[in-house]
């Protein structure tokens, strides 16, 4: 539960900038709280405090997830613009119309099936980004791994007569933990894979929008921005708020800045921090390295650790004392010659 709570927090936060519809941050919400209720339920039935696991209220929590599961990815892997088709938008009606009306005993097994066939789906999102995405395999394991759960949860439950409902509740509740913990280590691992996927997705399903834009001046303005106002030092700095901007739209300038710096917006802001970075380590020996990487615009030390290691081959004090080195051996080379 208190993991669920985290990534509530970090939705409506962390990840407030990004570019979702309504209807997929909504949804997140739903899919967070229905696995918290989940959970309890399955606390008070496996300590004997419900004498019945699958009431009807549990199985449209289930469809609920489920859809909420399904909505956010969506609205994740797919541009804000585009529009949702009409068989997307009666996924919801469907779940909670099986949710109310199918045969309890049947109930969580439907709703399973249905995640594994969400899985499937966001899957082929994913690959459609496989040229822009980095880390396109592991995204593309973990959506597997996470489809795998939901058939592993509807054979056991298609099973409960064999193997009893309190199996299944407690291999759900297992792997509805086990799911909360990747969550939130991919998130702590790659602080940026938010921001990331949402260039992907803005570059892979762009038609080019540069035709009548002065790029030579944006590109100039760009710089301007980066290198005398540094605009990198603002932690909240967005591609969305970038392109308002230059008044550009976000597809516009994600387009603008893969075609003229030959890298995405997150690498650009990234390399502008971590040079800046690495004047301040040197420049200010006394500044600790967290508050170097917070001043250039990194909002954490990992998230700082990860971007310097990426771009400069080191992490923070390494490379300051390596610098430290260099500085004290040059005076003694002088000497020498």
């Amino acid at each position: 539960m208190g993991a669920s709570l985290l990534l509530a927090v970090a939705l409506g936060s962390v990840y407030r900038g990004l570019e979702l519809p309504w209807p997929a941050r909504t949804a997140g919400y739903a899919m967070l709280l229905g696995l918290t209720l989940t959970q309890a339920w399955h606390a008070l039935f496996l300590l004997n405090l419900s004498p019945q696991l699958v009431t009807r209220g549990y199985s449209l929590g289930v469809f609920v997830q489920s859809v909420g599961f399904y909505y956010l990815l969506l609205g994740v892997l797919r541009p804000k613009q585009q529009r949702w088709h009409p068989l997307e938008w009666a996924v919801l009606p469907a779940a909670l119309v099986c949710g109310a009306w199918v045969p309890l005993a049947m109930a969580v097994p439907i709703a399973m099936c249905f995640g594994t066939a969400a899985a499937l789906h966001l899957g082929v999102l994913v690959y459609k980004l496989r040229a822009q995405r980095r880390w396109f395999s592991l995204e593309m394991r973990v959506l597997v791994l996470f489809g795998a759960m939901a058939i592993l949860i509807a054979v056991v439950s298609f099973a409960s007569s064999v193997v009893g409902w309190a199996s299944f509740a407690a291999i759900y509740t297992v792997l509805i933990g086990t799911s909360f913990f990747l969550v939130l280590y991919l998130l702590l691992r790659f602080p940026d894979i938010a921001s990331k996927t949402e260039e992907a997705v803005a570059t892979a399903y762009a038609v080019s929008t540069l035709s009548s834009i002065d790029c030579t001046r944006l590109v100039s303005e760009l710089k301007r921005l980066f290198e005398e106002q540094r605009i990198y030092e603002d932690e909240n700095l967005s591609l969305n708020k970038l392109a308002e901007m230059i008044q550009l739209s976000s597809h516009q300038l994600s387009e603008l800045i893969n075609t003229h710096f030959a890298m995405g917006f997150s690498r650009l802001v990234r390399q502008y921090r971590v040079d800046a970075a690495k004047k301040m380590l040197i420049a200010e020996p006394r500044a600790s390295v967290l508050s170097v990487g917070l001043s250039v615009g990194f909002t954490s030390q990992s998230n700082f650790y990860v971007a310097f290691k990426e771009i400069a081959g080191s992490v923070p004090g390494q490379f300051r004392k390596q610098a430290g080195l260099a500085a004290q051996a040059e005076p003694a080379e002088m000497v020498k010659k």
